[in-house]
């Protein structure tokens, strides 16, 4: 509320000029309809002779009246001294009780009318605010038919308001006597109001007046409240909550006018009844008006809360008490009544004090309240008596009315001032935002570089519980990344810098690579997604990186919101425009949900998971930069739909300008390759040239381009599906695979998983080929197993460097397994040749015989072992078991019955295997198994024959090994352990023939070590044997 500077003598002024306008009003009401014919009667007799009856005027009949105590007269017929005078109105608890002893009882009024001669007029009877029972008899008739009076209590309801007789005469004299009982009265009783007197016309006028006002009046009120309880529900909640009890103050306001004064609602209830319950109505409705003022105020009174509670108890007695206890608690209520007025008025007058002008309209409000209440209990004590008055009503809602729009139109000033501040604190946020995005980008990026590093160089130190935590680290900062970038788009978006390169685009492409990028990002969720767009689905025209960022957007969002289901991804099309449609089984979406939808950093409260409420909004403006628009369904707990619309790359001027791009693109890569070919070594072109590279792409102008890039360095050969590479790498052998990412069928990154589970990092490079560089792109890509990757459209230089380095690395890696395959038999250890010598000095004395074979086979074994066939790719497996053969019967001489050693050969012609295969293997046998138990045991080499390969195994029932130790002993980290034959051969045997070595391990019942040897070597490999 706004404080206003008015002085203590200006606040008076403007009190008291409402106070006496008000006063002026009722006044200048009371002179208008105050009849000013009144004939007052005396002992029993009203003169009326020389009154003019008029047909909008009544008369009042007060005066002295004939009362007949405890008797029903009708007539003069039984009628004695017995009579008593008594004022009218006024009420008979003073004669009644010095009479007969009690004010509860009944009795006859009686009045003389005296009449001009006149003809045959219809004349009426109004009892005003009549609470007893009452018979009315002219000229010894009865005239009215309802709540008759009677000589003792019965159980009767009586119908509430004015009673009203109708009656016609030509008499010139009326003899009116009016019967009243009170037994369902409260020690009140008689003619307590004015009885008027008129033609029947000017009774009928004024009460029909009078209950159209009240009417009126009610249905004001009524329709007010209703109009304001429908605005603070309609607001949801946006407007304040005095909204909300001011409608009900308006509402029971209106009620409580329909069952009062002429009683509009009648009640069927007793009299008794109904005078309690309209007390209790008119306190609630000051404590209404306490709870009403308390919210506008923001007042928190302990006070006003015992109010509010002591309301019901209060009620409930004062309802249900006895006429015995009825005056001790209607002062408890009074006094009740008083304690709300203080709480009412002592806030409003505080604030009035301190400068709040909104004060004033309220201690106007409550002055009409005061206003009515005290004229209205002046009309039933009898000290005034004037129709219905509606003004105090009137006024009280127009001043409140006139509070709330002041207050309305201070909150939309208000409101406008903020939305001004908050328009320009957004435009600095968004700023703040992206400057803070560039900021913390690279830092970021060097935090997970570290931790990735951290990860993969320390994996073997480090504990399973710091493993998870790192990995943690990197789950938190990829997302802070994403969100990083997120911010950045908007920011883009918001000062139009985001410029599409639109072309053909397969949209059954970028969905499957999406769909393989958000399976790395759905942890453990049971969600499955299906494609079910066909692979012959026109190609769109759109910009190939932003529509991988709008479909990405749109799935991650459904997964988000989908526990568990499916999301499936369907696409139609009209002759210009494809709409796709992405389908979850989600928790779904309220109308007020799908409303707020797009909105920029919206979040809803359904989901733990985390964002900043960027991707739907960012997907709806990209979407609109392609033309298309994006719309929503949704059912709660059902799911969600949403779909968006994109062009169709029907203007075959776009394939044209394609070729041309990518001749362009052609000639450019040719002129840019001339002077770093010439940089190159002899060697390294040799290298090059031997080189065989598989290029994997669904679009035949990119193979096009690529081919032309790197055809004159290397063997290129081009696929354009993962299916088809996977057949290729089967049949061959690769230096490095270039892939797609977006292709259909099966994405890049479902290829590269592919090769992994065949072929590690090391031993087959891939390099991707993306059309966005975002770290969740390529995090997804370094997750299936990618070497590097290069951004489309694809630049001839970095291609060309990459793939060097790659080859180069591959190269090395080649070199080094050729190298440490030689080293494995120059590495004899000095404790095996002092060993064997020393056997064969003790055989010199005790087995000649045996020591010439024991020279013999340690000679063949040092021959076959310093060979240089050992660095050969391919050697006959007929020489590597003669090896076998050597070692075997050296280490036998040496542990005699320790040692025992079976052969089971097949068939061994034309079978060629990698030098030091199977020898590293039984030394590891030997030393590692049988030869640490005791007793020893039998190592068996078996060389088997199949339909399509050959399968050779070593088995030893030695100390056996635990899943962990078999996990770890083919890793090239396990040097120390288990030295680094196996690994070395089970990496060259992988590279050669596509598959490794096979372990199956039992701990203390021995290891079986296996490998297949294909009998068909494909035609690169078998040009590559001697390389």
């Amino acid at each position: 509320m706004i404080a206003h500077k008015f002085t203590k003598s200006k606040k008076l002024l403007i009190i008291i000029s409402f106070i006496v306008s008000l006063l002026s009003l009722r006044f200048g009401w009371f002179l208008y309809f105050n009849a000013p014919t009144n004939q007052t009667a005396e002992k029993g007799i009203v003169d009326l002779r020389h009154v003019t009856l008029k047909e909008d005027k009544v008369i009042f009949l007060n005066g002295e009246w004939l009362f007949y105590p405890s008797k029903f007269i009708i007539d003069d017929s039984g009628v004695n001294n017995e009579q008593q005078y008594i004022q009218v109105p006024g009420n008979w608890r003073e004669k009644m009780e010095s009479l007969e002893g009690s004010a509860i009882g009944y009795g006859s009024y009686r009045l003389k009318i005296l009449l001009p001669n006149q003809e045959e007029t219809i004349y009426g009877i109004k009892l005003e605010g009549f609470g007893s029972f009452a018979s009315i008899y002219v000229n010894g008739k009865l005239v009215n038919s309802e709540n008759l009076a009677n000589k003792s209590p019965i159980e009767k309801i009586k119908k509430q308001g004015p009673m009203t007789a109708i009656f016609s005469s030509k008499a010139k004299e009326i003899d009116l006597i009016i019967q009243v009982s009170n037994y369902d009265s409260f020690n009140s009783g008689g003619l307590k109001d004015s009885v008027h007197f008129g033609l029947q016309s000017a009774i009928t006028k004024g009460a029909t007046f009078s209950e159209s006002l009240q009417l009126l009046v009610s249905v004001i009120f009524f329709l007010h409240g209703f109009y304001a309880l429908s605005i603070f529900f309609l607001g949801r909640g946006q407007y304040e909550k005095e909204l909300f009890y001011f409608s009900f103050l308006l509402i029971l306001n209106g009620f409580i006018i329909l069952i009062d004064d002429n009683v509009l609602l009648d009640l069927p209830i007793k009299n008794a009844l109904y005078i309690k319950l309209l007390i209790v109505l008119l306190i609630g409705l000051l404590l209404l008006t306490l709870k009403f003022i308390n919210e506008l105020y923001k007042i928190k009174s302990s006070v006003s809360n015992v109010l509010y509670v002591l309301f019901i108890p209060i009620s409930l007695t004062l309802l249900t008490t006895s006429a015995l206890h009825y005056t001790p608690m209607k002062l408890i209520v009074i006094i009740y009544g008083i304690f709300i007025a203080t709480q009412l008025i002592v806030p409003t007058i505080s604030a009035i004090v301190k400068g709040n002008i909104d004060g004033i309209f309220i201690l106007f409000y409550l002055i009409c309240f005061i206003s009515n209440g005290i004229w209205g209990t002046a009309i039933k004590i009898l000290v005034v008596n004037i129709p219905y008055y509606p003004f105090d009503y009137f006024i009280s809602i127009i001043v409140i009315a006139l509070l709330l729009i002041r207050r309305h139109i201070n909150v939309i000033r208000l409101n406008n001032e903020q939305y001004e501040k908050l328009v320009r604190l957004d435009v600095q946020k968004d700023i703040f935002l992206a400057n803070t995005s560039h900021e913390l980008r690279n830092p970021l990026h060097g935090i997970l570089n570290i931790t990735q590093t951290l990860l993969e160089s320390e994996s073997s130190q480090l504990t399973k519980k710091s493993k998870e935590n790192l990995e943690l680290l990197l789950q938190i900062g990829n997302r802070m990344a994403f969100t990083l970038n997120d911010l950045l788009d908007i920011n883009q978006l918001e000062e139009g810098q985001i410029q599409l390169n639109q072309k053909t685009l397969n949209i059954y492409s970028v969905t499957s690579g999406v769909i393989d990028m958000i399976q790395f990002i759905k942890n453990t969720k049971k969600v499955e997604i299906i494609s079910e767009i066909p692979a012959l689905f026109p190609p769109v025209y759109a910009d190939e990186s932003r529509l991988v960022q709008i479909v990405f957007n749109l799935l991650h969002n459904a997964v988000k919101f989908t526990h568990e289901g499916s999301i499936t991804i369907n696409a139609i099309h009209d002759d210009r425009v494809a709409t796709i449609f992405i389908s979850d089984t989600g928790i779904g979406m309220s109308e007020n949900e799908i409303e707020r939808i797009f909105l920029r950093y919206e979040r809803f409260e359904k989901t733990t998971t985390t964002g900043i409420g960027l991707g739907l909004n960012i997907a709806k403006q990209l979407i609109e930069l392609h033309g298309g628009t994006i719309t929503v369904r949704s059912v709660e707990d059902k799911g969600t739909t949403l779909s968006f619309t994109l062009p169709l790359a029907i203007n075959t001027n776009v394939s044209i300008e394609k070729e041309v791009s990518a001749t362009d693109v052609d000639s450019l890569t040719k002129n840019s390759l001339d002077t770093t070919e010439k940089q190159l070594t002899d060697d390294e072109q040799r290298v090059m040239l031997s080189s065989n590279i598989l290029i994997v792409d669904d679009d035949p102008i990119n193979l096009k381009v690529i081919s032309s890039i790197l055809g004159g360095l290397y063997n290129i050969h081009t696929v354009t599906s993962g299916v088809e590479a996977l057949k290729m790498i089967e049949n061959g052998n690769w230096d490095i695979i270039i892939s797609d990412v977006m292709m259909p069928k099966m994405s890049g990154y479902e290829l590269c998983k592919e090769i992994r589970k065949r072929f590690t990092i090391v031993e087959l490079p891939v390099l991707l080929l993306t059309a966005r560089t975002q770290p969740i792109d390529v995090y997804t890509g370094f997750l299936a197993g990618a070497n590097d990757y290069v951004s489309k459209p694809t630049n001839a230089l970095e291609l060309k460097a990459r793939v060097q380095s790659l080859l180069a690395q591959n190269q090395a890696i080649k070199e080094q397994l050729r190298l440490e395959a030689a080293y494995l038999q120059a590495q004899i250890k000095p404790h095996f040749l002092f060993n064997t010598l020393n056997t064969i000095s003790s055989l010199g004395e005790l087995n000649p015989s045996r020591m010439t074979d024991l020279l013999i086979e340690f000679g063949n074994y040092l021959q076959k072992s310093f060979s240089t066939d050992n660095i050969k790719n391919l050697i006959p497996i007929e020489e590597e078991l003669d090896l076998v053969h050597s070692y075997l019967f050296i280490e036998s001489e040496r542990f005699g019955d320790r040692l025992e050693v079976s052969w089971d050969l097949d068939e061994l012609k034309g079978i060629l295997i990698p030098p030091l295969s199977i020898q590293t293997i039984v030394e590891n046998a030997l030393n590692h198994g049988i030869l640490k138990k005791t007793e020893g045991g039998i190592v068996v080499i078996s060389v088997k024959n199949y339909e399509n390969y050959h399968v050779v195994s070593v088995e030893d029932n030695g100390v056996g090994m635990t899943v962990s130790q078999v996990e770890t002993i083919l890793l090239r980290t396990n040097k120390h352990e288990h030295g680094i034959g196996i690994p070395n051969t089970n990496h060259r045997l992988k590279r050669i023939f596509g598959g490794g070595i096979q372990i199956e391990s039992q701990l203390d019942k021995g290891t079986i070590v296996s490998f297949c040897i294909p009998k068909q070597l494909p035609d690169l490999l078998q040009q590559s044997i001697d390389d």
